[in-house]
């Protein structure tokens, strides 16, 4: 595929004062959709531009951006005072790019966190111009149960030192069965593994949020997840999508990990989002 492509790159102020940075990817004057992509915890964007490439020379214009304290965007990493931010966030960026092209369709996808996040969004959302979405691997649950010490700490944690940043116990291996895609993620700069107690308990609290409120979904959805996800929870995901119904597809990757669009066949992912996307 040819992914010459016109690249434009912004800051965008949120309704707090935080920079937020941004990407606009387009394929010549050829659009007609829009697809916004919120990236998971302790990732960036940057993991997104194969992604992006891909569904512009399919005649999107695809928004990619850095949530507030991950990758070029400002913040302090590993806390978030509260995740109505990120909800506050997306909004935003639809907004900014819904004014650059005109108010064409949008299309959403998310992945772990931000799975969570353009969950969140749509449970509260009433915008008719939203069209489909998926869902990759979303943060509804985590596929282990910490332990109750530790979900003790962090809830004294939220109130005494909300804002003191730990290590997190990601392990990297989790990620994907590709060991370059996990190198780069171990060696990356821009990535990181540190989470407030405040931070931790706002992602859990809206994941199981979500999960509890699935019926309410007004939007169509592709529930997409790796049966190999050591991170994520997929029965949590297979669970929102039967709450939901009708308007819910799951997709089952078996032997995949936690990023199933990270490996060598990673376009024949695509194509199956592809052809979910613009499907009736």
């Amino acid at each position: 595929m040819d992914y010459e492509n016109n690249i434009m790159e912004y800051k965008i102020k949120s309704k707090d004062g935080v920079l937020l940075n941004l990407k606009i990817y387009r394929k010549g004057d050829k659009y007609d959709k829009l697809l916004v992509i919120t990236h998971g915890y302790g990732e960036h964007q940057g993991y997104y531009v194969d992604f992006a490439n891909y569904f512009s020379a399919k005649g999107f214009a695809v928004c990619t951006y850095d949530l507030r304290s991950h990758g070029n965007s400002d913040g302090k990493r590993g806390h978030v005072p509260s995740f109505e931010l990120f909800l506050d966030d997306l909004g935003n960026v639809i907004e900014f790019a819904n004014k650059e092209f005109g108010n064409i369709p949008v299309y959403l996808f998310g992945h772990s966190m931000g799975g969570s996040i353009v969950l969140n969004y749509l449970l509260r959302s009433s915008q008719e111009n939203i069209v489909n979405t998926v869902i990759s691997s979303p943060w509804l649950k985590l596929a282990f149960e910490p332990p109750k010490f530790k979900l003790l700490l962090a809830k004294i944690g939220k109130k005494l030192f909300p804002a003191f940043v730990m290590k997190g116990e990601l392990d990297p291996e989790s990620l994907s069965r590709d060991s370059e895609f996990v190198s780069r993620f171990i060696e990356d700069p821009l990535t990181y593994d540190k989470i407030s107690p405040g931070y931790f308990s706002t992602i859990r609290e809206y994941g199981l949020f979500a999960l509890a409120n699935a019926k309410k979904l007004k939007y169509p959805i592709l529930m997409s997840h790796g049966s190999d996800d050591n991170v994520t929870s997929s029965d949590a995901s297979k669970l929102f999508c039967k709450n939901v119904g009708d308007l819910c597809q799951y997709k089952l990757w078996n032997d995949y990990k936690h990023v199933v669009f990270s490996e060598k066949d990673k376009n024949l992912i695509f194509d199956y989002y592809y052809d979910y996307l613009v499907s009736e």
